[in-house]
């Protein structure tokens, strides 16, 4: 029975591999300044130093893809931020969902799931017969979970810089060169999340 049950496993293997998207993660860690012995790769980006780790990928039996990795914000004093960005990709290589997590200041953020939107109804045409129409704007999908992504992750940064006590943790953070700028972390997640979509294949 042992025997049966090895070879239908290795089918399953093979026919999720055959049908899903990829991952290339060598010319990712290439665009960042090549990956390192510790399996991370360390860069300048805007104003603020980076720290990539190679992500996790793993697979559903369906041919889903989840792909996670972890940024580090670098600062004098050690980490200045920790995130993961985690990805849902279909077999097909679409991206249907993503998620920005993380540690800044010792509070946590978290965006929550943006699912991927459907295309917006078609307007109807004119009453009065005229065949005169607005012209739509155009969609993306993956362009509009971005946006929301990170409209969310600005509202999750307020929640860090407007809580009680930040006025003086950021006067210390100052002095120990510990400072988190909400621009430039929105700025290098938003690098690594573009440079992970475009290396994405089916």
């Amino acid at each position: 029975m042992k025997h049966q049950i090895i070879p239908i496993l290795a089918t399953l293997a093979l026919g999720s591999s055959t049908f899903a998207a990829s991952f290339d993660t060598a010319e990712f860690g290439a665009r960042l300044n090549g990956w390192q012995k510790n399996r991370t790769a360390t860069y300048k980006f805007t104003d603020a130093t980076y720290r990539t780790h190679i992500p996790t990928i793993t697979y559903t039996p369906s041919g889903t893809m989840f792909l996670s990795t972890q940024i580090d914000m670098l600062s004098a004093a050690g980490k200045g931020a920790i995130c993961q960005i985690e990805l849902t990709v279909s077999s097909s290589g679409v991206l249907e969902g993503v998620q920005i997590k993380g540690d800044v200041r010792n509070k946590a953020i978290d965006t929550g799931l943006v699912r991927r939107p459907e295309a917006p109804a078609v307007a109807p045409a004119p009453a009065d017969g005229s065949t005169e129409v607005a012209t739509p704007r155009p969609f993306n999908a993956t362009d509009e979970m971005i946006t929301e992504l990170f409209a969310s992750f600005d509202t999750e940064m307020k929640k860090v810089t407007e809580a009680k006590g930040s006025l003086r943790s950021d006067l210390f953070s100052r002095i120990s060169g510990n400072n988190v700028k909400s621009a430039d972390l929105a700025a290098g997640l938003r690098h690594n999340l573009n440079l992970m979509l475009q290396n994405i294949s089916r």
